[in-house]
């Protein structure tokens, strides 16, 4: 590997990608559920008319079929169609943290709960007000919500990401 030179600047993430068995029910959760804006799908119809000569990966396990969803600015979260995934216990690692306003915090507990998505927290691991609340979508992905400036109750410690589900 050659560091004699420096690398070209990175500019920043452009996405993020997570896999889905249902891109109706992922639209439901993050853009019902979470208020994401979708951004874009890119469904059975819309590849096809674009890439007509690439119609056999539509219906292959690891589909080009995804939706692209955002919370303020980028990166935006792509949700890619993998068929015949089946559903991971939540691990800890990877997940993906979306950052809320400390007021928020509790308004997505009470949704979440609404829904019937399990989660654990709000917990703290990092300095006094930091709160996380720790999820998982439909599909297994580990979802955190995290802010600053949290004035609840809060337990210390990592999350157990066993009471998630799978």
């Amino acid at each position: 590997m050659d560091t004699s030179t420096p690398a070209p600047r990175i500019a920043g993430f452009h996405h993020l990608t997570a896999p889905v068995d249902d891109l109706e029910v992922a639209e439901r959760f993050y853009v019902g559920l979470l208020g994401a804006v979708l951004v874009r799908r890119l469904d059975r119809a819309t590849f096809l008319r674009v890439r007509p000569d690439r119609a056999s990966e539509v219906d292959a396990s690891n589909s080009p079929l995804h939706l692209a969803v955002r919370w303020g600015a980028p990166p935006e979260l792509h949700l890619f169609l993998q068929r015949e995934r089946r559903k991971p216990v939540p691990p800890p690692h990877p997940h993906l943290a979306m950052q809320v306003a400390p007021e928020a915090l509790d308004t997505f507990v009470q949704r979440l709960r609404a829904a019937g998505v399990p989660l654990d927290g709000p917990r703290r691991l990092g300095p006094p007000g930091q709160a996380s609340v720790y999820f998982a979508d439909p599909f297994g992905n580990t979802l955190e919500l995290v802010t600053l400036g949290y004035t609840g109750a809060v337990v210390e410690g990592p999350p157990e990401v066993g009471v998630l589900g799978g």
